[in-house]
């Protein structure tokens, strides 16, 4: 029986390489609840979130969403994504250092 967790994986000072935030477990589903990126700098910012896929195909949740300076967007706003085994969610800026990510997971589900 699966042992439903719920999680938070974090990731700062995103900058202009983009960064795997989280990766589904082998042989696990995920839910993922909440998608936060916080811009840290004082301009706005745009944003490129993506779920990669376990095969490598790349589908964009946010390509140039903007962030003001200073503020948070929840990417998912009250929704939810289902991820399975080998995905991602990786998080890129323009600027170095300039965003901190936080996404709320139910890990191990059905």
């Amino acid at each position: 029986m699966a042992a439903y967790t719920f999680i938070n994986q974090t990731a700062n000072a995103v900058g202009t390489t983009a960064v795997d935030v989280y990766t589904v477990p082998a042989t696990q589903k995920s839910i993922v609840i909440g998608c936060m990126v916080t811009n840290t700098t004082g301009s706005a910012l745009p944003a490129e979130v993506k779920l990669v896929k376990a095969d490598s195909t790349e589908i964009h949740i946010s390509v140039s969403e903007r962030i003001k300076g200073g503020t948070t967007i929840d990417f998912l706003q009250g929704k939810k994504l289902v991820m399975t085994a080998g995905e991602k969610i990786n998080v890129k800026s323009e600027v170095a250092s300039s965003f901190d990510c936080v996404l709320s997971i139910l890990e191990d589900v059905d």
